[in-house]
């Protein structure tokens, strides 16, 4: 937030009812500022879309620190110039897949939502379906939206994926 503008009216409450502006935080080193004049810097792991509540990646010398903002105490949210001295965190992976293996998953998860009559389309590397966004690695745990039943459809359409199914 720059000095022109007022203590009142930050550019995170502008954002923070927009689930897809919020994403484009996720993974990008941030400030937020929070209440009481505290300020926290690092990468976003994720944001709830419902309470606003950010999980940050905060470096420490021997690798990371989770921090949990709550959202009622964040004030405004800010991205910054990644240091050269800070590598981001690197993103937990179940087995040794490849990006190659990330890109065909996602080429498939396109195919089958589309085979199920669901309305698809990327947004950069993200999956969107209405008001649900599929993040990368596109797991069912990868699965971002307002609605926890709408979540639990869509995991459950993916799941029924066949392992052998393949793209058109």
């Amino acid at each position: 937030m720059n000095n022109t503008e007022s203590s009142e009216t930050s550019y995170y409450n502008i954002i923070k009812d927009d689930p897809v502006a919020l994403l484009e935080y996720v993974d990008k080193f941030v400030r937020v500022q929070a209440i009481k004049n505290s300020f926290y810097e690092g990468f976003i792991h994720s944001v709830d879309p419902v309470t606003h509540s950010i999980i940050l990646s905060v470096p420490q010398t021997a690798g990371y620190k989770t921090v949990v903002i709550p959202g009622h105490a964040v004030s405004d949210i800010s991205e910054l110039n990644l240091p050269s001295s800070i590598k981001p965190p690197q993103k937990k992976r179940q087995g040794a897949e490849s990006i190659a293996d990330d890109e065909e998953r996602k080429r498939r998860l396109i195919s089958w939502f589309k085979s199920n009559l669901l309305p698809v389309t990327e947004l950069k590397d993200k999956i969107v379906l209405g008001n649900v966004t599929l993040l990368y690695p596109y797991s069912v745990t990868d699965i971002s939206t307002d609605s926890p039943i709408v979540a639990m459809q869509i995991k459950d359409i993916m799941e029924r994926m066949p392992h052998d199914f393949e793209a058109n």
